[in-house]
């Protein structure tokens, strides 16, 4: 049965509201994570740390996505029309793609950085023997792994068929298929909020006992990594895991949010690839941030006036 006109028009004024919140978000998701990834990809230091690797992966990730998803988004709000959206299946599978393949890695990694937190809090012993490039490798290519199976399933399980007034890949995809993309997001997101909850449990505990704390930290490179892996938990679960769990229920109950307010996921992954970025250079502001030029000075005697000082390149004194 067709949706009502009054609520189909009512849905496509959301609809662009949201094509217009995630050009924004683009443009400021590729800004931010492309100065991380200029940052890592410049200095030696940032790669040297392990306990980064999982961050610089996600921040890849969210990168891609930004810039991956423009032909989507511009599409959808080119084509847009108030009275009817009538969009073509085949290109909206295809220019999509990046949205299942990121929201699972996005995923993933989260599982992965909470894991690697409660092991760090819960067993520091058996952390410090870890060698953390194996496992955030043996992250990443989990994270690769279900992502792939994603788009297989993608691919497989849809017949290509249009969808009037529905501005989202959500609507495109077969029932199958969304109902395990919603379910095992879920699952995934279900999993971050159990080993966050243990990681705020924990840091409730130890930070009654300072020198504990201190003892376990280590060195000020493992603290900042530690700050900055707990506030990027933080913002997945809040714009990532939440939403996740959130669409997943909706969707067992038969109601698809995907008709209603458009490309939800790919809006709350930008949001969070924004703030996973902003926390990561807060949290190292100080080894991020922009050098001042230093001046260089030459000794030079002269005669007339003894000892002065010339200034190359016009630098402050």
């Amino acid at each position: 049965m067709a949706p009502p006109k009054q609520l189909g028009a009512l849905s496509n004024d959301i609809t662009l509201g949201v094509y217009i919140f995630i050009l924004t978000f683009q443009g400021l998701c590729a800004t931010i994570n492309g100065y991380i990834l200029y940052l890592f990809a410049v200095r030696r230091d940032l790669r040297k740390n392990m306990h980064m690797r999982l961050v610089i992966f996600l921040s890849l990730g969210d990168f891609l996505l930004a810039i991956g998803e423009l032909p989507y988004i511009i599409y959808m709000t080119i084509n847009w029309s108030h009275k009817e959206i009538d969009y073509d299946p085949l290109y909206i599978m295809i220019t999509a793609q990046p949205l299942p393949l990121q929201l699972k890695v996005s995923a993933t990694i989260t599982v992965g950085i909470a894991l690697g937190r409660n092991i760090a809090l819960f067993f520091p012993s058996i952390y410090r023997k870890m060698d953390q490039g194996d496992f955030s490798n043996g992250v990443i290519l989990m994270a690769v792994f279900l992502a792939l199976f994603d788009d297989f399933l993608y691919w497989y399980t849809t017949k290509l068929e249009h969808h009037l007034n529905c501005g989202t890949i959500g609507c495109f995809v077969s029932d199958e298929f969304r109902y395990y993309w919603g379910i095992s997001n879920m699952i995934l997101g279900l999993m971050a909020v159990v080993l966050s909850i243990t990681i705020f449990l924990k840091l409730r505990l130890v930070s009654k006992a300072k020198d504990s704390v201190s003892t376990q930290q280590g060195t000020n490179r493992y603290a900042k990594a530690n700050r900055t892996s707990t506030g990027i938990l933080m913002s997945s679960l809040l714009f990532l895991t939440v939403p996740s769990v959130c669409v997943g229920v909706v969707e067992l109950t038969g109601f698809s949010i995907f008709k209603l307010i458009g490309p939800f996921y790919s809006a709350c992954l930008l949001v969070s690839g924004c703030c996973n970025g902003i926390i990561f250079i807060a949290s190292n502001w100080d080894n991020v941030k922009p050098k001042k030029k230093q001046s260089s000075s030459i000794l030079v005697h002269k005669p007339s006036t003894g000892l002065s000082v010339a200034n190359s390149g016009g630098g402050w004194q």
